[in-house]
């Protein structure tokens, strides 16, 4: 039989780990809007061209470039329940970052790094980008990037990033990461030929430059297969460049790192400064090159913090197991080598299949119990979100028509049937009406101009807003409040619903 180690299962428990904190209730302000979208396409069988949903933005053009994510969690909802929604979310976090670890495990010139420093570079990582993590199709752009660079830094055919792309392009708006990544490996592996001085491996790097290159331009060319063909490639670029997103949107913003949940990025960020600066190891040119772009992604907005992550746990690892070999030399404390003694002991027998299976069984009812948590808990933390109640109170007094509502409530009035003055969808309405949107709730302006021009008599703002303040002062009546939201009209309910 043959020898088995117990540190085997740190990749197992690292990623048991990940799963966990990747299961948490839905609060993504977009995921209801999202679930409409995907209802709508399953109903209509087609897929909208324009907005379907607002009363403000009704029939202006609509890029539904999350189309296909949106049709399977509707499919999944349906079918398993938001459980189902956030096992999803959470398997592929966890595969993303799977991939990830099997990365951090070895480096590009075939040697293999202990699975300690592996483990630690994959976990940071993990935690760096866990406030972005959530049951949205943004994750699929996280699994889709680790997929990628698992292929170009893994000597993979080339080829499979092609159809991977189709997929992309009609599952999320990230698509052009796809390409981007094999561009900068080109350009890394450019830099690589420069070095080398042997002329049969300048042709080597040469040859697979041109693959990388070629691979590229057949990603953007699959690109085109998506129901907006062409259109399609200019959105992405519109988006990152919306001046309106960027200040107005919190996950657009650069990370605050007075906040507790972006320390873990600043603690990556000085651990790739400091091994670089004492460990042995230097990363390949590719591996610095895409360091470099998604450092500069992550500092510039929040959203691009998982980019990094995926990108820097290899790198680090490589960089700690370098500083691991320059020690090696000292002497290792006793306490030190009884314990490592004990992890990579080998184990034979009946003993380890026992050992290994009560590990693996622990590990997966921590998960189970983790998810049976989070599905039981979801309607609680919801309401606590999402103004449940208040909506419930406008249908029993039936109080219809255009109504003003908080940015992040949209998708919920989507979902549950109502027609939004604005939801998450920003690149639908455009700078100016997200800037007069937030002017307004921020009570900056007067609202009743564009409440005259949309006819609008009632709101449905959070119960401490500004512009509830105002609405009151100018007559309008509080017919609804909770701890979360209230809902005023501009005539009480006894002159009718508005």
């Amino acid at each position: 039989m043959h020898e088995w180690q117990p540190k085997r299962l740190i990749g197992p428990a690292i990623l048991a780990l990940i799963f966990i904190l990747a299961a948490g209730e839905i609060t993504d302000p977009d995921f209801f809007w999202h679930l409409a979208n995907g209802r709508l396409i399953w109903e209509t069988r087609t897929i909208p061209r324009v907005d379907p949903f607002s009363f403000t933005a009704h029939g202006k053009e609509w890029i539904c470039h999350e189309w296909l994510s949106e049709l399977i969690m509707y499919g999944v909802e349906r079918t398993l329940g938001e459980a189902g929604l956030i096992a999803l979310g959470a398997l592929i976090i966890t595969g993303a970052f799977g991939l990830v670890l099997a990365r951090a495990g070895g480096t590009e010139d075939g040697s293999v790094v202990s699975p300690y420093p592996a483990a630690l570079a994959t976990l940071l990582a993990a935690l760096s980008s866990l406030p972005t993590w959530g049951v949205r199709p943004q994750m699929v752009t996280l699994l889709f990037a680790s997929i990628t660079l698992y292929i170009l830094e893994g000597g993979k055919p080339l080829w499979a990033l092609v159809p991977l792309q189709v997929l992309w392009v009609n599952m999320h708006g990230g698509f052009l990461l796809g390409p981007t990544l094999t561009f900068a490996f080109a350009l890394g592996t450019a830099i690589e030929g420069r070095r080398e001085r042997c002329p049969a491996a300048r042709i080597r790097t040469r040859r697979r430059f041109a693959q990388l290159c070629l691979t590229g331009m057949a990603q953007i060319a699959a690109s085109l297969v998506n129901p907006y063909g062409a259109r399609m490639l200019i959105y992405p670029l519109q988006t990152l460049t919306s001046n309106a997103m960027r200040e107005y949107i919190v996950e657009w913003h650069s990370p605050d790192f007075h906040a507790p949940g972006f320390q873990p990025l600043a603690v990556l960020i000085l651990a790739l400064m400091g091994t670089f600066a004492l460990s042995r190891k230097r990363p390949t040119a590719p591996r610095l090159v895409l360091l470099l772009g998604a450092t500069y992604a992550a500092l510039s907005s929040a959203r691009h913090i998982p980019f990094l992550a995926i990108v820097a746990a290899p790198v680090l690892g490589e960089q700690i197991a370098g500083l691991r070999d320059k020690s090696a030399g000292g002497q290792e404390g006793k306490y030190t080598g009884h314990v490592r003694t004990l992890i990579t002991r080998p184990v034979s027998g009946t003993f380890a299949i026992c050992l290994a299976l009560v590990l693996i069984a622990g590990l997966s009812a921590a998960c189970a119990w983790r998810l049976q948590a989070a599905a039981g808990n979801n309607d609680a933390v919801q309401m606590k979100h999402y103004p449940v109640r208040a909506v419930d109170f406008m249908e029993a007094h039936h109080i219809t028509g255009p109504l003003f509502n908080r940015y992040s409530w949209g998708g919920y009035l989507i979902w549950r049937g109502h027609e939004p003055f604005i939801d998450g969808r920003a690149d639908v309405y455009g700078d100016e009406f997200l800037k007069t949107y937030v002017e307004i709730y921020d009570a900056r302006v007067s609202p009743h101009e564009i409440f005259e021009q949309y006819g609008i008599n009632c709101a449905l703002v959070e119960a401490t807003s500004p512009i509830a303040t105002l609405l009151e002062e100018s007559g309008w009546h509080r017919v609804y409040q909770d701890e979360l939201a209230a809902v005023l009209l501009k005539g009480g309910i006894s002159g009718g619903s508005p």
